[in-house]
Order: structure tokens, then sequence, then C-alpha cells
């Protein structure tokens, strides 16, 4: 991870609570509104597509990343997280984030940035994806 999204994360970090978590704990599930944005301490946490079928391949995330981010925006998550080993988390609500991104375009351009990469994923995954059968 960049060092500006190291200073992302270390913001949110800042005006977090303190959330422990057990593996196989969800943390928020594709379709889910809002609740808010977890920066990982200690641990790991898998992104997901709920679907089987699904050309988006999980992706695990590990200590100083930011989990929920693109769902400030949306208000609701687009994929599942799951913790997949015990787990020390930073959990800011998703209206402070909103808040913290709306009085610091600093901030603001750099979740951006994250969001774009992310973005750039799965433009990648579905470009190398098999052509999708209609017929089931």
């Amino acid at each position: 991870m960049s060092s500006k999204f190291s200073e992302l994360a270390r913001e949110l970090d800042r005006v977090a609570s303190n959330v422990s978590l057990r593996k196989g704990t969800a943390l928020f599930r594709s379709g889910d509104a809002l609740s808010g944005v977890f920066v990982i301490r200690k641990g790991a946490v898998t992104l997901s597509v709920d679907n089987e079928k699904s050309f988006y391949p999980p992706r695990t995330l590990g200590p100083g990343e930011i989990v929920g981010l693109p769902a400030t925006l949306t208000g609701h998550y687009s994929l599942t997280a799951r913790v997949t080993e015990d787990s020390d988390l930073a959990f800011i609500p998703g209206s402070r984030v909103v808040e913290m991104l709306e009085t610091s375009p600093h901030l603001c351009m750099i979740a951006m940035r994250l969001m774009s990469e992310e973005i750039g994923r799965v433009r990648t995954a579905l470009k190398d994806a098999p052509p999708l059968d209609h017929s089931e």
C-alpha cells in the first residue's frame, strides 16, 4: 500500500472504535446498507462475491488496508467481507467517513484513487472472464 493510502488509513484509524472479531465472522454482506468502514489493524479479511459462478476472484486484505470504502458512495456494500483469521479492526461509522471526506479534499482524493484502482481490478477480471452462458 502506498504512503498516500496509508495516510487515509491512519486518519480513519484515528477516529475509530476498536473491534476484535473471530475467524468466519462476516463484517458485511453484498447488498447490506452501509454501516461503516474498517481498517485492518491485525489479521485478515477476504472480499468476495456471493456467487459461485463469479468472475471476481476473492481478495484477501491485511494490516493497514481499508475495507468497505466504496459503500460510502453508494450507500450499500457490493461485496461480502469475512474475517479469515482472528482480527483486530478499527471501525468508523459511515456517516463519520463521509464527513471526513467532505471536509478534506486531500483525503477525498486519496479515497477516489483507491476506488479507481478497485474499478480497474474489476475491469481486468471482467476482461479475463469467460463469456457468460445465457442458456441456463
